[in-house]
């Protein structure tokens, strides 16, 4: 466990070694990804921070208080449905215009459902989309800018269930034929790992693939109707509540996540480099190799090696697959 001494310490010391720094937040104006953004603002020197959120109304507040927790800073919302592909792609050419790079990319868009598959007008089941499919396609657009960052590599965080991997229908990527909650949940998981892993294997940039924990936030609140989230906020919540991770903290971690030299791209010299003058050594990658570019990591800042299911598929080529898989049905999609 990477302990909150040591998260704070780090954090404190953003403001020098990550001058200036240009982030894009999907999904940034609740939960999480509010909470994070929170603590760039509060930690970081002049930081450039565009926050994609589906309203702007909604938006307003959360942006009169990061120009207050830090007044240098720019912080740009961008209203959109990141559920449809050519959103995305509209979103990062406008980024692509106006930056020469990017140093973080965190993303947390998504939610729950107990319904079926719900296709969006470009085919894809919505809530999938938003958990796999909409964040690697940031991941795909932004590379080239993720990979021009100065300082260190551009890290891209996905805060979803890493270390929860499982096994996949290789025959059915999209699930068009076998969507279930449960499918979806697996795939949009192993999926992701997997596709991380083949990208840090060939970028200069680092992935974190992160399981956040039990975090009050209100997802359950905007994914059910009232009657059930009812049940879950004031029936189930304060059992839980005990065993949960406090908000405000969530978001101090998840800012070290997405900044520590902990997590250090796969590419040799300077980033090796970068992480020995770190708090802590660089942590294990999913491959079980230290500092491979691509890590699992629970609440606490813990990473491990993929398991069993994970080695079994990376051995059969699904890395590769999954992401030939990916490029090649997005890029159908927005056609």
């Amino acid at each position: 466990m990477v302990s909150l001494d040591i998260v704070r310490k780090f954090n404190g010391s953003l403001s020098s070694r990550l001058p200036r720094p240009v982030a894009l937040f999907v999904g940034g104006t609740s939960g999480i990804g509010r909470s994070t953004l929170r603590q760039l603002a509060l930690n970081t020197n002049a930081p450039t921070a565009y926050i994609v959120g589906r309203s702007e109304s909604n938006a307003r507040q959360l942006l009169t208080e990061l120009g207050q927790l830090n007044p240098l800073g720019s912080f740009k919302f961008i209203e959109a449905d990141v559920s449809l592909i050519r959103n995305v792609d509209k979103i990062c050419e406008g980024i692509k215009t106006r930056e020469k790079s990017l140093d973080l990319l965190f993303m947390t868009p998504g939610g729950l459902s107990l319904v079926g598959r719900r296709e969006t007008s470009e085919g894809l089941d919505k809530l999938f989309a938003l958990r796999y499919y909409t964040r690697m396609r940031f991941a795909q657009n932004l590379m080239s800018l993720l990979e021009a960052a100065e300082r260190a590599p551009g890290r891209v965080v996905s805060v979803l269930g890493g270390g929860f991997e499982g096994n996949i229908n290789p025959d059915d990527l999209d699930l068009k034929r076998g969507y279930n909650i449960l499918s979806c949940a697996m795939h949009s998981v192993t999926m992701t790992s997997l596709a991380m892993e083949h990208l840090a294997a060939s970028r200069r940039a680092s992935f974190v693939h992160v399981y956040p924990g039990l975090v009050g936030t209100n997802i359950y609140t905007n994914s059910f109707p009232p009657p059930l989230a009812a049940v879950y906020n004031y029936g189930m919540w304060p059992l839980m509540y005990p065993f949960s991770v406090n908000l405000n903290e969530s978001g101090e971690r998840h800012l070290f996540h997405a900044t520590s030299e902990r997590y250090p791209s796969n590419t040799i010299g300077n980033d090796r480099r970068l992480a020995a003058r770190g708090e802590l050594d660089p942590a294990i990658g999913s491959n079980g190799t230290l500092g491979s570019g691509a890590y699992l990591m629970n609440w606490k800042g813990d990473t491990s090696e993929a398991g069993k299911t994970m080695q079994k598929l990376r051995k059969e080529g699904m890395a590769e697959r999954v992401w030939e898989h990916t490029t090649n049905l997005l890029d159908r999609t927005v056609r």
